[in-house]
């Protein structure tokens, strides 16, 4: 059964749609099957060049925030101005808590996150039936969502994942746990952070992104005697993905006499510097950089391959993954994976199970990992089936979601304070 008029989640995303946040679409196509009524506001859009398939599945409206102030001044400062005529003083709060962050900060990201809910109270929300905002990543979009509530009392909620949790000060993000309903976040580890985080004030969710089990399965026999092996990664090209600690090990597992190919997926501001690093190494005939790919096209290239690697680590800023979700994809694919230590990872590669682990930014370690499954392949094989069979069990999509599905419509189910109504035009 479907969500009344009056009974709608805001879902406040960075922005939508976008092609390496397939875990966001996933979540919105379940909700809504759950019965959830959604409308997204977007803090920009993307125009991305590929898009998922399935985003023309999403029965929620999609409003675009002024992401280039410049562009819209007159909207922006209109929408602002007419907020602080009608709740002058809740507005002043608001703004001086804004100012007195970017001023601390030396960034002006905490104004203009303000601004931007301003719009979204003002000009966005009216006529929606919106009573509760979600939104994804704790920075900007909890930023938006967290003003919008105290310029609206509409009550907010958010999803917290990996870098936004870790690069922004303790004590901001406890400020926004704090207003908040509740809080969702997708590995153990962050879950046990962000309640030290919270102290006791807000409920903490942990829900696995997880995948829909018919959309990844498992190939047939993978490896012909005559065809060398095939290793897959795939990621945005940034640090935290260690990409170049992969080329690095590949080198090594070639100067040791193993055949194989590599096709990394993904596109980012590493590529020029890992083409270099590719020539350089002289891997130009086992290493093919594909570029982005649709979700579909990533699916099939799974159910081609024999292994798949990634070598994520923290940076000095703390920026991190949590657990990536190509990860998940491939064990549901049936891969063993090769990969690292960090964060929420050891929570879904189980060490001599379904795959090898080892510490972060170790060339060497990580070339032993990837040898020992190239040479064994009944044991890759082994380490495959039982990733499926962890992946069936605690990464599903639907049985992750549901708890999230739940909360909001406890959410939606308490009485709105009247100045919800007042605010939004109810």
């Amino acid at each position: 059964m479907g969500s009344t008029e009056g009974s709608r989640v805001g879902f406040v995303l960075k922005g939508f749609p976008r092609l390496s946040e397939s875990f966001i679409l996933r979540e919105i196509l379940l909700l809504e099957a759950m019965g959830l009524d959604l409308h997204i506001f977007a803090l920009r859009n993307p125009d991305e060049k590929h898009v998922h398939e399935r985003v023309a599945q999403v029965r929620a409206a999609v409003t675009y925030l002024p992401d280039r102030f410049l562009e819209a001044l007159g909207l922006v400062f209109g929408a602002n101005l007419r907020l602080a005529a009608r709740m002058p003083l809740r507005y002043a709060v608001g703004l001086v808590e804004a100012v007195a962050h970017s001023v601390r900060e030396l960034d002006p990201a905490t104004l203009k996150r303000f601004l931007q809910a301003g719009v979204l109270v003002q000009r966005a929300l009216p006529g929606t039936g919106v009573r509760h905002l979600h939104s994804h990543f704790c920075n900007d979009p909890t930023t938006v969502a967290y003003f919008a509530s105290r310029l609206s009392g509409i009550p907010y909620s958010f999803s917290a994942h990996a870098k936004d949790i870790y690069t922004q000060r303790p004590g901001r993000l406890s400020g926004k746990i704090a207003g908040a309903r509740f809080v969702t976040t997708c590995t153990g580890s962050n879950h046990d952070h962000l309640e030290r985080l919270a102290a006791g004030t807000t409920p903490i969710l942990r829900c696995y992104h997880g995948i829909e089990l018919d959309r990844y399965q498992p190939g047939a026999e993978r490896r012909e005697p005559s065809r060398a092996p095939h290793i897959l990664t795939v990621g945005r090209l940034v640090a935290k993905k260690g990409f170049p600690v992969l080329l690095d090990a590949l080198a090594i597992v070639r100067e040791r006499g193993l055949d194989f190919r590599c096709t990394i997926v993904g596109r980012g501001p590493l590529e020029p510097a890992l083409r270099e690093q590719i020539a350089r190494l002289a891997l130009q005939d086992r290493v093919t950089l594909a570029g982005a790919l649709p979700e579909r096209d990533v699916a099939e290239l799974y159910r081609r391959v024999d292994l798949f690697a990634l070598a994520c680590e923290v940076e000095a800023d703390g920026d991190r993954d949590g657990i990536p979700n190509v990860v998940i994809e491939a064990m549901a694919s049936g891969l063993p994976v090769v990969s690292t230590d960090v964060s929420g990872l050891p929570e879904c590669v189980e060490r001599g199970v379904t795959g090898l682990l080892v510490p972060e930014r170790q060339p060497l370690a990580l070339a032993d990992a990837i040898e020992r499954l190239l040479s064994a392949p009944e044991l890759a094989a082994g380490m495959g089936r039982a990733g499926r069979a962890k992946v069936e069990r605690d990464f599903a999509a639907a049985r992750n979601v549901a708890p999230i599905a739940a909360a909001l419509r406890d959410a939606l189910a308490a009485e709105p304070a009247r100045e919800v109504l007042h605010a939004v035009g109810g």
